[in-house]
């Protein structure tokens, strides 16, 4: 079996894709592009497709993650420029790496995400950086910076902790009334480096 790790982007309307469904519209997307996934083993066999920490709806990211196991042989370039053939507007996939079969599992492999984050009223963007400076300890949110276009922050434990979050904390202390207030995008995936304060790539 032939074991892919791609990065992959969900802009526009694509953002309004569930989590759940993912596998199944990347099932199609490989199908429409001439590759065979492999199928999990068990009583209820499906396609062979691993995805990364899920986001909420309506939220955009520029570093998604994902593996697939292909019966096909090809290799992770012609991989990447088959599927972006055949994907819907709003996904292309960017990178892609062979894996190999032992190779611990995807979300295993990172334990940070990188956000920006900017309130609708952007007169409100210092009382913000700093609110999420307060409601987080540094073990769960080691890095807020506040940049031109907006507030570029770490979380640590994505597949734990995400986007909510930061808006349920927004919301508690009256900057926000909720998401329509408040624009999210997930800028990174990979392992946090306290070092340098920045966030290794996965790939």
């Amino acid at each position: 079996m032939n074991r892919i790790r791609f990065i992959f982007e969900k802009r526009g309307f694509a953002c309004f894709v569930r989590h759940v469904e993912l596998p199944q519209l990347f099932g199609r997307i490989a199908r429409r592009a001439g590759l065979r996934v492999g199928l999990t083993q068990g009583m209820s066999p499906h396609p062979h497709i691993v995805m990364g920490p899920a986001l909420p709806v309506g939220v955009i990211s520029l570093y998604e993650t994902a593996e697939i196991w292909f019966e096909t042989t090809v290799t992770p370039p012609e991989a990447v420029e088959r599927l972006n053939a055949t994907s819907p507007a709003g996904f292309r996939f960017l990178k892609a790496a062979h894996i190999p079969a032992d190779t611990m599992s995807l979300n295993k492999c990172f334990d940070a995400a990188k956000y920006w984050l900017c309130p609708r009223d952007l007169s409100r963007l210092d009382d913000t950086a700093n609110a999420l400076k307060d409601a987080f300890a540094a073990d769960a949110v080691p890095s807020v910076e506040r940049v031109s276009d907006g507030i570029e922050l770490v979380m640590l434990d994505p597949s734990q902790n995400g986007p909510g979050a930061l808006v349920k904390a927004l919301t508690e202390r009256g900057l926000i009334a909720g998401w329509p207030d408040v624009c999210v995008a997930r800028l990174c995936l990979g392992r946090w480096r306290a070092n340098d304060r920045t966030v290794a790539p996965l790939l």
